[in-house]
């Protein structure tokens, strides 16, 4: 396997839900970390964030606004409809 690490592009973020329910975190992905097999097919890729010791990202918030989940693939027309879709209940 092989990992090659490249620039994002300005204007994307990674997001979490805050601990207390109410809102969110978020940093800059600052880079995208790209794996393959022996093949050269890709077979994950993960956002960097600054501080990447911080929390798992819960999904990517687009230069557009629109917010597309990481695992799921959901996507979101904008960042309050992710927090109220998935806010704690």
């Amino acid at each position: 396997m092989t990992t090659t690490i490249i620039p994002a592009a300005a204007g994307y973020y990674g997001l979490w839900p805050a601990d207390n329910g109410r809102g969110y975190g978020r940093s800059p992905i600052v880079a995208w970390q790209v794996t393959t097999d022996g093949d050269s097919d890709v077979t994950l890729t993960e956002p960097v964030i600054e501080g990447s010791t911080g929390p798992e990202i819960a999904a990517i918030l687009c230069p557009d606004g629109t917010v597309n989940e990481a695992d799921g693939g959901d996507w979101f027309e904008a960042v309050g409809d992710w927090v109220r879709q998935r806010a704690p209940r």
